[in-house]
Order: structure tokens, then C-alpha cells, then sequence
């Protein structure tokens, strides 16, 4: 039997959420993209659970971004119907009324970084690299704008997105990407000493806090789940990101066969 890609378990008044798809750098692919919001909602509606700490399985990655494989098979309409789940998706971490903390164990990248983001605290190690590689497959980078610009600003928005390049930890730090950088060992003890702390204060002042800064936001944020939507479709109507995506499917089955020689 194949595990689920997300897994929970309870810690005290700390739920620990764990994307779980190790093999495949935990990458968002559809039964993911459908689970985690309804986990999420869950701990949300559930006052035993006074902080969250998301996570990836395995030691590699947070999470590196969308499932090629999935991806692959998206047209003009089913693109945009993701992009409505995927919007559904973010705003589940971004309606959480408890603390959410990232442990990142590694990449974080696309949905990665942008769930990352929309969480309340990162702890990092000195490996993790950040990023919002879209452009590269081809794909209009729209929702990643939204939670960067907010993070780290306009300027760095603009870097990340037209780019697509990674960055490091110290960077991340230095940008306010990341809030701490700790020994690997060190990145979930960390989180979840935090989420004890936060866990530990008071529960409306926390909550309506956590309501009024999403309430700043909002609206915006809806605008920009309806403009990926338009922007999914004009690309993917183009066929770029298909044409991308077979380009990168051939080479992968080249290196594949050179391997085996």
C-alpha cells in the first residue's frame, strides 16, 4: 500500500504535518495538493492543537516544487482548475488561527517556498536552498509574486521570479526568508521548542492576531488566485510549459539510457 503523502501526528497541543513523498523531494502532486488543505482545515477547526509544525519527510527536501509528472498532463482547462485547488491550498495555511512553524530539511522551492512563506516562522540549516524556479519550466510565476513581495519585498520578488534561481540559507536569512539557521539535527527540536512557546500564549489574542493579518491580505491574495488562473491558461494555450515539460522528459530518457550502457 502506498503511504500518504501527508502524514499528522500529535505532539501535546503541537500537531506535526509532514509532506511525504520522500522519493520524489516531496514534490506537490494532485492527491497532495487535495490532502493537505483538508488536514489543515482539520487541525484549524480542532482547539486541542495550539501550533502547527509542517515539515518534509526524508533529508533532502522540504519540498521541490510541483510533480513534473503531473504537471505533464495539464491543458488550458485543467490548469486552471489546479490553480483554483492550489489557491484553496495556500489560503488553508494561510486561514490557520494557531502558529505554524517550518522545519525545512532541505529545497524549498515553487509550492515549497511558497507554503514555506505563507506560514508564520521558518528554522533552516545551512543546506537549504530557497527558490521560484517556474520561469524555467516554462510557467508564469503569479502566486509566488504575492508571498514573496510580502516577505522580502518588490526588488527581491522581481529577482526570484524572473530568474528562477535558488538561494542559499545565509541568503535566505539575510533576506528574511528564513528566521533561524540551526545544525541539522537541530531544525525540528528547534520548531517544535517554538511551537511549545507560541503554543503556550494566549489563545484569542493569538488567534485574532493571526486573523487581522490575514484580513490585510485578502483581498489580494483573491486577486491574485484569479489572475494565475488567467495566466495558467494564456500559457498553457501557447503550449510552452508543454513543450517545456517534453523537452525535459526527453533529456531525462537520454541520460537514462547513457546510464545503462
Amino acid at each position: 500500500m502506498t503511504p500518504p503523502p501527508v502524514l499528522e501526528r500529535r505532539d501535546g497541543a503541537i500537531a506535526v504535518v509532514t509532506l511525504n513523498r520522500p522519493e520524489a523531494l516531496n514534490a506537490l502532486n494532485l492527491e497532495m495538493r487535495d490532502l493537505l488543505p483538508q488536514v489543515l482545515d482539520g487541525l484549524n477547526a480542532d482547539d486541542a492543537v495550539r501550533a502547527v509544525v509542517l515539515t518534509g519527510a526524508g533529508g533532502r527536501a522540504f519540498s521541490a516544487g510541483q510533480d513534473l509528472n503531473d504537471s505533464a498532463g495539464f491543458d488550458a482547462t485543467t490548469v486552471q482548475e489546479h490553480f483554483l485547488h492550489l489557491g484553496a491550498l495556500y489560503q488553508s495555511v494561510r486561514a490557520l488561527e494557531k502558529p505554524v512553524i517550518v522545519a525545512l530539511n532541505g529545497l524549498a522551492a515553487g509550492f515549497g517556498l511558497q507554503t514555506a512563506l505563507h506560514a508564520d516562522i521558518r528554522i533552516a540549516h545551512a543546506e537549504v536552498c530557497m527558490g521560484q524556479p517556474e520561469v524555467r519550466a516554462g510557467i508564469p510565476s503569479t502566486v509566488g509574486p504575492f508571498i514573496i513581495e510580502r516577505v522580502v519585498g518588490h526588488a527581491r520578488a522581481v529577482e526570484l521570479s524572473l530568474t528562477g534561481r535558488l538561494v542559499d540559507a545565509e541568503t535566505c536569512l539575510a533576506w528574511g526568508m528564513v528566521n533561524e539557521i540551526v545544525a541539522p539535527e537541530h531544525v525540528m527540536p528547534r520548531a517544535m521548542q517554538l511551537a511549545g512557546e507560541l503554543a503556550a500564549l494566549p489563545s484569542l489574542a493569538v488567534r485574532l492576531t493571526k486573523r487581522r493579518l490575514r484580513e490585510r491580505t485578502q483581498a489580494d491574495y483573491d486577486e491574485t488566485v484569479q489572475a494565475a488562473m488567467r495566466y495558467q491558461q494564456a500559457a498553457y494555450l501557447d503550449g510552452e510549459p508543454q513543450r517545456v515539460a517534453a523537452a525535459f522528459f526527453a533529456e531525462r530518457a537520454v541520460a537514462r539510457n547513457r546510464r545503462k550502457v
